[in-house]
């Protein structure tokens, strides 16, 4: 792995957990300091690695120095009397614990949603900081201009830093309150991780783990080990079950319908069974069961031919019940059209055009196209492809789309 690939991999696995540890250590008007000194860091390794020998413990190298960035800037700013600033770590290798990191993050997500911000703000400020997320992704993932999100990502640090948000975990009483957006965050993380918005890669492995990492650790507590919970991992387990069949040995996409079956991870599977029982032994029904119970149909269909698509159309009508969100209502258009034929799935497809929220998304014309060609349309089909392809950010979704293109 070249040094530059190297240092990308890390910014991508540590920069939130340097971030939330820097930021718990020295408290959340720093925040922006924080941020500022890990990106110091990974460039700083960058200028060096390639001419030097590349450290036994990278991410200590990169803890280590980020620290020591930051107290040399605490100490010039003298927002810190000396005596309360720590000695520099030149020596110190800055190994943590995986339970401390763990610690510090669930500290940050519960203080990133923090009542005084509005949600907006909580789930923008977290994406960024605890996912490493670009500002380009985050408008992916929320389907917002990335204008908007650069300036509510500004404003969030600016009220973050003002009311002096403790990164401590809030009492019981306030967990319970801000679960529910702590698991929309994992939930949003890891998505990113299953489908890339940008970049050169389908995947990113690390996100998805980081996202199912910080939901075992909520479960550990009772109060946090709730039917969304148990759902919520269910549901991640489901996915990365099939993670070693979405992509050839180039990286390149592999479809659902194209899957070789027998390199899902069965172990994953019977895992997430587990975890959708607990979530629906008190009956509570949540958008997270369904959408696990929807995966848990695709992982239990031994071909793509055997799916059982009049549940998952019955799962989804279920869900828009639970939450009425477009994409949900593009979601539920795929089943309806393997049970009711793509006439019907094109009628759905162009009600949901007329509203214009699918305007900049890509996936909404890669559906359309698959539907009109089944339905003969060429010429209208080509075009609904070309668009989704002038949208796609992410280069190995735009080569499968282009060669799809070529060969319609």
């Amino acid at each position: 792995m070249q040094t530059s690939q190297l240092v990308d991999h890390f910014f991508r696995t540590e920069y939130g957990k340097a971030v939330s540890h820097l930021t718990s250590k020295y408290g959340a008007s720093n925040l922006g300091l924080a941020e500022d000194s890990v990106q110091e860091a990974l460039i700083k390794a960058m200028q060096t690695w390639p001419y030097s020998q590349i450290p036994d413990n990278p991410t200590g190298w990169i803890f280590r120095v980020a620290r020591n960035k930051m107290i040399d800037q605490l100490r010039r700013d003298q927002k810190t009397n000396y005596q309360e600033v720590p000695e520099r770590a030149e020596e110190m290798n800055e190994e943590l614990s995986l339970e401390s990191i763990n610690d510090d993050m669930v500290r940050m997500m519960f203080a990133c949603c923090h009542p005084s911000l509005s949600q907006e703000y909580q789930i923008i400020l977290t994406l960024k900081i605890l996912g490493g997320l670009s500002i380009r992704e985050i408008s992916s993932s929320l389907l917002k201009k990335e204008e908007t999100v650069a300036k509510a990502y500004t404003r969030a640090k600016k009220k973050f830093k003002k009311d002096e948000i403790k990164l401590i975990l809030p009492p019981a009483h306030e967990i319970e309150k801000r679960l529910d957006m702590v698991l929309k965050i994992i939930y949003l993380l890891f998505n990113e991780g299953y489908k890339s918005a940008e970049g050169e890669e389908l995947i990113r492995k690390e996100l998805c783990e980081d996202a199912i990492r910080l939901n075992r650790v909520l479960l550990e507590s009772e109060i946090c080990n709730t039917p969304a919970a148990n759902a919520l991992i269910a549901l991640m387990h489901f996915h990365t079950s099939r993670f070693n069949a979405r992509t050839d040995e180039n990286g390149n996409v592999i479809t659902l319908e194209d899957q070789d079956r027998t390199k899902w991870d069965d172990e994953l599977i019977q895992q997430g069974l587990i975890y959708l029982d607990n979530a629906s032994e008190e009956g509570a029904v949540n958008e997270y069961l369904i959408q696990a119970a929807i995966s848990a149909t695709h992982c239990r269909a031994k071909t793509f031919e055997e799916t059982d698509w009049e549940n998952i159309l019955a799962l989804y009508d279920l869900q828009l019940q639970v939450n009425t969100s477009p994409i949900v209502e593009l979601n539920r258009v795929v089943a309806l059209e393997k049970v009711h034929g793509s006439l019907l799935g094109v009628k759905e497809i162009e009600r949901l055009e007329a509203s214009q929220f699918f305007d900049e998304y890509y996936l909404f014309y890669a559906i359309k196209s698959e539907m009109l060609m089944k339905l003969g349309n060429r010429d209208e089909a080509r075009h609904a492809l070309e668009k989704a392809i002038s949208l796609t950010k992410n280069e190995k979704e735009k080569s499968y789309l282009s060669t799809k293109l070529i060969n319609m």
